[in-house]
């Protein structure tokens, strides 16, 4: 996020590194007080009166001053307001979220990952609840409504969400179908913020969240009367170990779905030919993705991957989320 465009507190263009600079800060901030729901207080309440801990009034007191300075706040009768590009930047905070709340640390140690000092999955790694809760929020803006109107005329009476993080796009479609379901997650914490969101909901009774790999589908009995599996952003991290280890695992996941079962994939699909500054979401993506080791494919790439794991593609279409993929693939004859 480059200020300059952003705010009038921004630096001249003579320092860049000072855009830079306020730009990590602030994207920082606001994903922390996202994820803790701290800005939800500060828009319900016009501040922090309360919530602050013993002792860290001095804290609360300089985030406002910070936020106000920065252009994201300003007071009025007393009350503290997101100003019109705080509302814009919130609008697409969940990528703030994904990026700063999930990936931080390990960006932090890109250069020890580079030259070998560290290792990624040893010494260093994303956190789950970042990436998870981050991908939830783009997710309910940018990707469910275009994946409502690919699952329009789908019968679903039994859905699996393979790396379902919180469990709302599953939680919304078995509600819409009237149907089961059932989410899988690694992250403990993800796992937790979904049984969370299905009793809220009322619906426990008939969807239920294991905290299991979702790369071991022997451990997936249900998958034999599911009519649709959702993936989001899990198959390229399947397609690390190579393009036959993703084959492989959607030919295992054909064989264990009933005929004319669906498979609803989201994916970013980077551009190798993308000018400089001219994708907004991409270049980020595609390199925490390698610092994981882990390629992406076009949409080329992609159809004919799930023709050999046993899939017909479908419909493909772009949602809002920028260089995103949504797949609609059923299993084939």
């Amino acid at each position: 996020m480059v200020l300059s465009n952003l705010t009038p507190t921004s630096t001249s263009h003579d320092r860049p590194a000072f855009d830079v600079f306020q730009g990590f800060a602030l994207c920082a901030v606001l994903s922390s007080l996202e994820t803790t729901g701290a800005l939800d207080v500060l828009v319900r309440d016009g501040g922090w009166d309360g919530l602050a801990a013993d002792g860290e009034e001095l804290l609360a007191t300089e985030l406002l001053r910070y936020l106000t300075e920065r252009g994201m706040l300003h007071r009025r009768d007393g009350r503290y307001e997101l100003t019109p590009v705080a509302e814009a930047v919130r609008a697409d905070i969940g990528y703030l979220v994904w990026l700063c709340g999930g990936y931080g640390v390990p960006l932090r140690s890109v250069g020890d990952l580079l030259t070998g000092a560290l290792r990624y999955g040893g010494d260093t790694t994303r956190d789950g609840r970042g990436v998870a809760v981050g991908s939830a929020i783009v997710g309910a803006r940018d990707l469910v409504p275009p994946a409502r109107e690919l699952l329009a005329g789908v019968r679903v009476d039994h859905a699996v969400d393979l790396g379902c993080g919180n469990a709302r796009f599953l939680l919304s479609v078995c509600r819409a179908a009237d149907a089961g379901g059932l989410g899988l997650d690694v992250n403990a914490d993800a796992c937790a913020e979904a049984r969370r969101e299905i009793d809220a909901a009322g619906v426990a009774d008939r969807i239920t969240v294991r905290c299991a790999d979702a790369g071991a589908l022997d451990g997936i009995p249900e998958l034999a009367r599911t009519d649709l599996v959702i993936a989001f952003f899990l198959l390229h991290e399947i397609l690390a170990d190579g393009r036959p280890a993703l084959v492989g695992y959607l030919r295992n996941l054909a064989g264990r779905l009933p005929d004319g079962a669906h498979l609803l994939v989201a994916e970013v699909s980077p551009d190798p030919a993308r000018p400089a500054g001219g994708h907004l979401f991409n270049p980020e993506f595609t390199l925490v993705h390698a610092m994981m080791r882990q390629r992406l494919m076009d949409e080329s790439g992609w159809r004919e991957t799930f023709a050999a794991g046993g899939f017909d593609l479908v419909r493909a279409v772009h949602p809002r989320m920028p260089g995103s993929l949504l797949m609609l693939a059923r299993k084939g004859a």
